[in-house]
């Protein structure tokens, strides 16, 4: 309900809005005559975005070769870091990141359970003290709120997360853990939100919209909306339906694997009170241990927790701390619980998010990379708004950049 009000400073008039229903209203009731969407791939992507529709009366049908194989998304997955990322010139990477955090922590908060993010703030290291001068710097020139970005020395970080670190750097005080196999069921659980077995191999489009095949032709799903967010295997199904000509750099996406280790709080003292980042990661204990993360395996064949892996994983954690722990230093790589999965990568590491112009109705939301919980609610929205006639949640240059290409 728009109308015109007073203004304010040299302004003789300004509109105002009210949001009579949205978003954040309960979920619409899906009906026999309601939209329906169906969305490849039932991880961080797909769930994002499953949710996105059915807050807006959407019904979703997910289609999850996880489930295919008995093996959920994320299935294992204790705990990840969500934390922004600082550019001095404050490019799409961080603008995009920065608008992710917040659009996930609006979106997740009220989620039951271990499902909801943990807002504990992210102390973000730098590797030596002429980066932490230049980050001070980055920091004073970009000028945001100290709640949201500060810079910290050695001694202030380490108050900060309850642990003696080894270096200063930035601390986000709106950080968060987020436990990926509690979060993604919680998504999938929303009202009109349908997840089922399903390997899709290619789409094709008929005079009853477009259809998802399995590997021997046989249809496993059909809606006028199809959103492939199933990472680097949406490259291969479009590939299989003679669609990836003209997404030269989406033929470019390739897969990443890597790995964590699941460190005994008892190790660290407890573990540490928020999230340490920097040339690799901790996190606070979850009440299963700490989260260390992580590995990026160029050419692997397989996603898999090894001995090779967990040195590579302790070995960065211990360089984020400071002297001591020599429980920690006495963990034997191999020895430990973990998780092991992939990262879709295109080149620049930006998603590609969007509808294809050669396809229309067939949508992708792909390439997370390292940030699917950094992107996850936030294309979600992008797309459930471009669907539903929504004013973007994206400024135009942001939407122009990830755009499937």
């Amino acid at each position: 309900a728009v109308r015109r009000a007073p203004g304010y400073g040299g302004k003789w008039h300004m509109t105002a809005g009210t949001a009579t229903a949205g978003a954040d209203a309960a979920p619409a009731a899906v009906g026999e005559n309601a939209r329906h969407a169906l969305v490849v791939g039932g991880g961080l992507a797909g769930a994002g975005i499953a949710q996105a529709l059915a807050l807006r009366g959407w019904g979703v049908t997910v289609l999850d070769a996880g489930l295919a194989r008995g093996v959920p998304a994320h299935a294992g997955h204790v705990a990840a870091a969500l934390t922004p990322v600082l550019a001095r010139d404050d490019n799409a990477r961080a603008r995009l990141s920065r608008a992710g955090s917040g659009r996930a922590l609006a979106r997740w908060a009220g989620l039951p359970g271990g499902a909801a993010p943990r807002v504990c703030g992210t102390v973000q290291l730098e590797r030596d003290a002429g980066r932490a001068a230049a980050l001070a710097d980055t920091l004073a020139t970009l000028a945001f709120p100290a709640d949201w970005a500060r810079a910290v020395s050695r001694d202030e970080a380490s108050a900060l997360a309850g642990l003696p670190l080894a270096r200063g750097g930035v601390f986000f005080g709106q950080g968060m853990l987020v436990q990926p196999s509690e979060l993604i069921p919680a998504l999938l659980a929303t009202p009109g939100v349908r997840a089922v077995p399903g390997s899709v191999a290619r789409v094709e489009r008929g005079a009853d919209g477009w259809r998802a095949l399995d590997a021997v032709g046989a249809t496993l799903a059909r809606a006028d909306h199809v959103i492939l967010a199933n990472a680097f295997g949406a490259q291969q199904v479009l590939a299989a339906s003679n669609l990836l000509a003209p997404l030269p750099r989406v033929a470019q996406m390739h897969a990443l694997a890597g790995e964590v280790a699941l460190v005994p709080a008892a190790a660290l003292g407890g573990g540490p009170r928020c999230v340490v980042g920097g040339e690799g990661y901790l996190l606070p204990d979850t009440g299963r241990g700490c989260v260390a993360g992580s590995t990026y395996v160029h050419g692997a064949s397989e996603a898999r927790i090894g001995a090779e892996g967990q040195r590579v994983t302790l070995d960065k954690a211990a360089g984020l701390l400071g002297e001591g722990f020599a429980a920690f230093h006495a963990l034997a790589p191999g020895s430990l619980p973990g998780w092991a999965g992939w990262r879709a990568v295109l080149p620049g590491r930006l998603p590609a998010v969007g509808e294809l112009p050669h396809a229309p109705g067939l949508w992708l939301a792909v390439g997370y990379a390292s940030r699917g919980l950094s992107w996850s609610a936030l294309m979600g929205d992008l797309i459930a708004a471009r669907l539903c006639g929504e004013p973007s949640p994206l400024e135009t240059d942001l939407a122009g950049l990830i755009a499937p290409r």
